[in-house]
């Protein structure tokens, strides 16, 4: 990956900035920050996630410029599926069995998920 793509995938997997919080018409100007009230976040959660998806993607590029990124769907991926994973296991209880069938995976893949992510 190029210097400036690797600094910007290094930026999107740890921005503060909050997606939601940018207005698509204005694109790529973002108008707030993650640190926006709490009314206003939550005003923005009724959204369906792939409006999330779309609006941290296009800032991505936006910020690459004419830059051409690597391996964007394997960073796409990594921000979703740790949460995600984080999230279900919480609300099993660590219930292994209970958040591979939620999670529509089979056991083993995800205990493999879970040692990739440190959540075990």
């Amino acid at each position: 990956m190029a210097p400036h793509a690797q600094h910007y995938a290094n930026h999107f997997a740890t921005s503060s900035e909050h997606p939601a919080d940018y207005n698509k018409e204005n694109y790529p100007q973002p108008t707030h920050h993650f640190n926006a009230s709490v009314d206003s976040y939550a005003s923005n959660t009724h959204e369906p996630l792939r409006v999330h998806v779309e609006r941290v993607v296009r800032q991505y590029f936006a910020m690459l410029g004419d830059e051409t990124p690597t391996d964007l769907y394997e960073l796409i991926l990594k921000q979703i599926e740790e949460p995600l994973l984080s999230v279900v296991l919480e609300k099993t209880r660590g219930n292994q069995t209970k958040c591979a069938q939620i999670l529509g995976l089979n056991r083993g893949t995800l205990r493999k998920k879970l040692k990739t992510y440190d959540l075990m």
